[in-house]
């Protein structure tokens, strides 16, 4: 990508996270999606497609979908993908649209039979990311109640003031019962073999940062040099991220990144382990996690 390609990628990103008016960054974003249409068709008609045409960063919200967005979308691994990245816009709605040659698909919040349904025209990589069920919650709790920023959704900043005025064991159980159909997104995804996936554990990437990057990367047909690669584990570390997230929200405001990182050991109760057994009939289990 050309530097001025760059720098006008830069500038759409900054307008849209700089709107606040839904309605307003919704059309940033549909003119975002129009561009990279565009440009897939350039690169179609000019033979300049890369070699993997499209990568999905998919996982669950609040299942490290900033860090790989973070990681696929750093300046040193697009210089090597070559990839525009769009931004989420609704994709489990109309999977079947599929996505233009050349881009970056992050936030992607979909089954797996959605994945399915989209038709891949170019090669194309998949990383899902999996994270324990009852810790992913916990963080949703926090995010919905605390730091997570107004969505301009109606419905969904409803159910934010809901959960808020109730205590804090109850709270938690609302949240969970309204995130089922998150969960089960995430069953779909398990047990699968498919040579364009990747998955990887949230929990595993944390425990060994630098190996999983190198792997995930792989994956996606990039190799780092040295130097390179040391300059995105700076940029994608948890401190980085929480400092630049800070840096776009108002004075006295929480990062994405808690800082008060309690675990659902630390608060969960008989019902929210019921809860959740009720909402994903061993899903726990499956996923390896321990009890």
């Amino acid at each position: 990508m050309s530097t001025a390609a760059g720098v006008g990628d830069r500038a759409r990103e900054w307008a849209i996270r700089a709107v606040t008016w839904g309605p307003a960054r919704v059309m940033l974003k549909r003119q975002a999606h129009t561009y990279a249409r565009a440009r897939g068709f350039v690169l179609e008609r000019t033979g300049r497609v890369p070699e993997i045409a499209n990568i999905y960063a998919a996982s669950s919200p609040k299942a490290g979908s900033q860090w790989m967005r973070a990681l696929l979308d750093h300046p040193v691994v697009r210089s090597h993908t070559g990839l525009y990245a769009v931004p989420q816009l609704d994709y489990q709605e109309h999977p079947e649209k599929g996505f233009p040659a050349g881009v970056f698909v992050p936030g992607f919040y979909v089954r797996y039979d959605e994945y399915q349904r989209v038709p891949h025209r170019s090669p194309h990589r998949c990383v899902y990311m999996f994270r324990d069920p009852r810790d992913l919650v916990v963080s949703g709790y926090y995010s919905a109640v605390k730091t997570h920023q107004n969505t301009y959704d109606e419905d969904v900043e409803r159910t934010r003031d809901e959960i808020r005025r109730l205590p804090f064991d109850e709270g938690l159980v609302m949240l969970i019962e309204d995130s089922a159909a998150r969960l089960q997104d995430i069953e779909t995804w398990v047990g699968v073999e498919d040579p364009n996936v990747a998955f990887f554990k949230l929990e595993d990437v944390s425990a060994d940062e630098r190996s999983s990057v190198v792997r995930m990367l792989e994956h996606c047909g990039v190799v780092l040099s040295d130097e390179e690669l040391e300059t995105v584990m700076q940029d994608v570390s948890r401190e980085s991220l929480q400092s630049k997230d800070l840096a776009r929200r108002a004075p006295g405001s929480e990062s994405h990144y808690r800082v008060d990182r309690r675990t659902f050991r630390d608060v969960f109760k008989p019902q929210h382990y019921e809860a959740i057994e009720r909402v994903v009939p061993g899903l726990v289990s499956r996923l390896g996690y321990p009890d």
